[in-house]
């Protein structure tokens, strides 16, 4: 059964909309840096970031949106979830951050434990794209249970290491969407209408 998704730690605030912000390399940075120090924590865990990595993600994130972003106003909402997932797959390609010591606080078969640079990157896009969500539209972001299922990382690690394509559906099926596995980063070949859910 879908849950409503309840970010593990906080974004660092900001006095502009969420979906301006993190638009913005500094602020990108910033968070990206403080979500992945305080899910180490929880984890009991720490990670190595590389700035320039994370740069380089940034950069290529915001190009591939903005070649992207439709022109019709209504389709805004299915358009962040598609944002949220590219920016996933950007981050799977390009792994900013390496776990230094192995998480202590968590079962040795979650998914945590087996992928935890992919587990954060994961609550960080979610963390983004639910903040977003529910400043501009007002809805609960809804995420899949195989958040949590082992078995889905493990189909998801493999496959993602061999095309960071597979990243972008990954995210969108935990969306709640049905990817086009074919063309998962390309929002006019995505399937359905990805309409918001409803308060």
């Amino acid at each position: 059964m879908s849950e409503h998704f309840k970010p593990s730690a906080t974004l660092l605030p900001t006095n502009e909309p969420y979906r301006i912000a993190v638009r913005r390399l500094r602020w990108f940075r910033a968070a990206f840096i403080r979500f992945v120090e305080a899910i180490g924590r929880d984890l009991g865990c720490e990670f190595v970031v590389d700035d320039t990595k994370i740069a380089a993600v940034f950069v290529r994130w915001l190009e591939t949106i903005d070649r992207q972003r439709p022109t019709d106003k209504s389709k805004r909402p299915a358009f962040f979830a598609f944002a949220a997932s590219l920016m996933f797959k950007e981050l799977i390609a390009d792994m900013p951050i390496k776990v230094g010591t192995a998480p202590t606080k968590v079962g040795p078969n979650s998914p945590e434990a087996f992928w935890p640079e992919g587990y954060v990157c994961t609550l960080f896009c979610l963390s983004v794209h639910s903040a977003a969500m529910e400043q501009e539209f007002h809805v609960e972001t809804i995420v899949s249970p195989d958040l949590n299922n082992i078995r889905s990382w493990w189909s998801f690690r493999e496959n993602s290491l061999e095309d960071n394509r597979f990243a972008a559906g990954f995210l969108q099926k935990l969306l709640g969407h049905e990817p086009n596995w074919s063309w998962p980063s390309s929002f006019a070949a995505r399937i359905g209408d990805w309409l918001a859910p409803e308060k």
